[in-house]
């Protein structure tokens, strides 16, 4: 019950540049070889594989506008060989997520770790490809993961490399600096390392005064580079938390020098699934919530565009003659520009409202809607994980939402406090809110837009110029959370979330309610737009 509850598991992802050891040492938490170790290993394929209490492996995957699914560990690894190939020869630049169900090796099992909570992701490294969709894809994975196993090679702790990642992961995943044991590094490859004054075949031994003092000194050059790291100046903490173990595995996938350790810390994070899953939602949630805080102040108490130009309108006496004339949004013609962004924001909408979820940019541009109706929707998986696009919970985009305004106010209504819709542009004439209003205060249903895409940030509850209670977006248009937020400003996970199972949203609107102390809004109820600017129900088909 608690599993369904919590709907999907927790995603770690083992994350490197290539030749680190990413896919040998998932095959030795697995303790068999299922991923290729090959140089040759396909970008475009990521692979995922959630740990159960299951005989044979099994691999399954969408390819060629078909589902297949594999058994045996025999059968996975040849077909992921095959696969890669495959996908190599086509030319494809879209993403192919190949997800394997399996038990992981005896010493994880014995830990409960195969209870099918937590998903092992092998993400492509950033040096890896110049494909821009697996860029795109790889930003938006590393936001999912709730835990990020960080592999350096011995011989590049103080690499550019190193350094571009640490700022990725701050931008695209910062909930992995502010909870403790979120992020491991694994300095990898550690037999490799020679000892300054031993023979040309001597390396680095399991055991010994020499080998463990160059390994303490691979663990301090390393901390001491991260120091550097301006980024990490954001998250004073988490280099005092921050796990560091030295490893090596042979080929017989058997662990070396502190892979028992590394072992230990995977059933620390398993044992923190809970705690990963609500960091990640409540800190990304935050950021939105003081981006457009900062948005919103900084426009002020400037009125709407459409009552903007009523009210001027009055003022002047060029329009209104008459107290008592309502004059028409037609009169004041407001549009959205989109700029540059304009091809993929709007392609980005077609494909969340038909239920996809590559979100804006060249991802959208991958993904071919359905539009018929009664066509079947392929499920969307990220690392596993089904993908939430915002268009399957009502978001339409900027564009669209300004169409469907209804605006028929004096300026006397307005100033009487009368309820209206209206959309809201900054000094770029960029759209940041459209919805109801109160005076010049955003109130009631309304949304919030990102500037870079035109594509909904937040949908839900405004009061007194604030979100008060709704559905979180990233830039990238992917469901975040549903959260709540105080009169002063605390942002806080409330209700059903959208990656719950359907089953148990359905149980909740259809079940009493059992006299909450603070009532909320069910997930339907949030997100119903206002008449003027309500959602196809193409839109909410997947709620619904």
């Amino acid at each position: 019950l608690l599993q369904v509850r919590c709907g999907v598991s927790a995603m770690i992802g083992i994350i490197g540049d290539s030749n680190t050891g990413k896919s040998t040492l998932l095959n030795a938490l697995l303790g068999q070889r299922l991923l290729p170790t090959s140089y040759k290993s396909c970008t475009s394929a990521i692979t995922s594989v959630r740990l159960v209490n299951s005989g044979d492996p099994e691999l399954s995957f969408h390819w060629k506008d078909a589902a297949e699914t594999v058994t045996g560990r025999k059968e996975v690894i040849s077909r992921i060989k095959t696969l890669n190939e495959e996908i190599r020869e086509s030319g494809s630049r879209s993403v192919v997520d190949l997800r394997i169900s399996c038990s992981p090796q005896s010493r994880l099992h014995d830990l409960g770790i195969c209870d099918g909570s937590l998903r092992l992701v092998d993400m492509p490294g950033q040096d890896e490809t110049d494909n821009p969709v697996v860029k795109e894809c790889f930003d938006q994975l590393l936001s999912m993961c709730h835990g990020l196993i960080c592999l350096v090679k011995h011989s590049a702790v103080r690499s550019d490399s190193l350094a571009v990642l640490m700022d990725r992961i701050a931008v695209q995943a910062p909930h992995l600096f502010t909870t403790p044991g979120a992020l491991t590094f694994v300095i990898s490859q550690v037999d490799l390392v020679r000892q300054d004054d031993s023979d040309e075949d001597e390396s680095v031994s399991a055991k010994g005064k020499g080998g463990d003092r160059i390994l303490l000194d691979l663990k301090k050059e390393l901390l001491q580079y991260l120091a550097n790291r301006d980024c990490l100046m954001l998250f004073p903490g988490f280099l005092s938390d921050v796990k560091v173990f030295c490893v090596s595995v042979d080929q017989q996938m058997n662990g070396g020098h502190e892979y028992s350790q590394l072992l230990d810390s995977v059933g620390d994070l398993h044992s923190i699934i809970q705690e990963l899953k609500m960091s990640r939602k409540l800190k990304l949630c935050k950021e939105i919530y003081e981006i457009f805080m900062d948005r919103l102040d900084t426009i002020g108490k400037e009125y709407p565009a459409r009552a903007n130009e009523v009210i001027e309108a009055e003022r002047h006496e060029k329009a209104v003659r008459n107290a008592s004339m309502a004059v028409a949004a037609a009169s004041f013609l407001v549009t959205i520009p989109l700029g540059g962004w304009g091809i993929w924001a709007g392609c980005a909408v077609r494909c969340a409202a038909a239920g996809t979820a590559l979100g804006v940019g060249v991802m959208a541009s991958t993904v071919t809607p359905a539009t018929n109706e009664g066509e079947t929707q392929s499920e969307d998986t990220l690392g596993g994980h089904s993908c939430l696009g915002a268009g399957r919970f009502g978001a339409i985009g900027a564009q669209e939402a300004n169409k469907r305004v209804l605006f028929n106010r004096t300026a006397a209504t307005i100033r009487e406090g009368k309820a209206y819709e209206d959309t809201l542009l900054d000094v770029d004439d960029a759209p940041v809110y459209i919805g109801d209003y109160m005076g010049n205060v955003p109130h009631g249903q309304g949304r919030l837009f990102w500037k870079s895409t035109n594509f909904e940030a937040f949908i839900g509850r405004f009061k007194n110029g604030r979100p008060r209670e709704g559905l979180f977006i990233n830039e990238k248009g992917f469901c975040v959370a549903r959260a709540e937020v105080s009169a002063d400003g605390v942002v806080s996970i409330a209700g059903v979330q959208p990656d719950e199972d359907v089953s148990v949203l359905a149980a909740e609107r259809s079940a009493e309610p059992a006299e909450p102390a603070v009532s909320l809004a069910t997930l339907e109820d949030f997100l119903k737009p206002s008449d003027g600017y309500k959602a196809d129900p193409l839109l909410n088909e997947a709620v619904l």
